[in-house]
């Protein structure tokens, strides 16, 4: 089972590399796949982000001599510049943004979950994920999936606050985006069995239904309230659901948390 995960990791990852590449040469010709003016776009340093990522995986798992320190340092580029990228729309979006410019920047939300991507790789690059009651490697990847949370509830409704900025459309979180970045956390799960998330899995069929169940709460939940219950929000701004779609975050991963204190202490 673990090299059936592995080898779909390794697929996944080929796809990602393939795809990625792809966008980088086409924003590159001036022909960015999908572009439109009046929403959000696949950012060519999106794209640069995600190559580089899966690129370094594929490196380090098929060149053994291939130097651990280099995956730190472009690791630490990535998340070094989608930290600065975050500052940036955060403290002078006017200044930064141009929506005549043919150059778009990576949104916010695509930034938090690039940073906690490469916040893993770089860990992982220095140890195994532990035995811990502490799942840091399990949180980090939980929360890179929170921007894609939050952008399927953006389209889903209509709702241009969860996908894209105002001042410039094109900075948002695409259809496309949410593929790759749905790619890369299937393919980072998938490739590392020493996540406390497997071990939690594989104790028994009511594990994983009470984990599956949890997780997609945090999904569901809030479509749920928005098809049904309605939003007294703008349409243009943030509702009942951010808070819903979170509390359902917190709720997995304290739920989880509690299980690996429990699963430590029973060793």
């Amino acid at each position: 089972m673990e090299k059936r995960l592995e080898r779909i990791a390794e697929i996944l990852d080929i796809g990602i590399l393939i795809g990625s590449s792809i966008a980088v040469v086409a924003w590159m010709i001036g022909a960015p796949l999908f572009y439109r003016t009046d929403g959000p776009v696949l950012s060519i340093f999106t794209s640069i982000s995600i190559f580089l990522i899966v690129g370094l995986r594929f490196a380090s798992r098929n060149f053994h001599l291939w130097p651990f320190t280099a995956n730190i340092a472009f690791l630490m580029i990535i998340g070094g510049g989608n930290l600065s990228s975050i500052l940036m729309l955060m403290s002078a979006p006017k200044l930064h943004i141009n929506p005549n410019s043919m150059l778009v920047m990576t949104s916010i939300f695509t930034s938090l979950g690039l940073v906690f991507f490469s916040l893993y790789e770089i860990l992982l690059c220095l140890r195994k994920t532990p035995s811990s009651f502490w799942i840091l490697d399990d949180i980090l990847l939980h929360l890179a999936f929170v921007p894609g949370g939050l952008s399927l509830i953006g389209h889903l409704f209509q709702n241009p606050t969860y996908l894209s900025m105002s001042l410039d459309p094109r900075v948002g979180i695409s259809p496309l985006e949410m593929v790759f970045m749905a790619f890369l956390a299937i393919s980072t799960i998938f490739s590392n069995q020493n996540l406390f998330l497997w071990k939690f899995l594989k104790d028994g069929m009511a594990n994983r239904v009470t984990f599956f169940i949890l997780f997609l709460n945090q999904y569901i939940a809030p479509i749920v309230f928005l098809k049904f219950m309605g939003s007294d929000s703008s349409p243009q701004s943030l509702g009942p659901e951010l808070f819903i779609f979170f509390a359902g975050v917190f709720a997995t991963l304290g739920f989880l948390l509690v299980q690996a204190k429990t699963h430590i202490s029973q060793k």
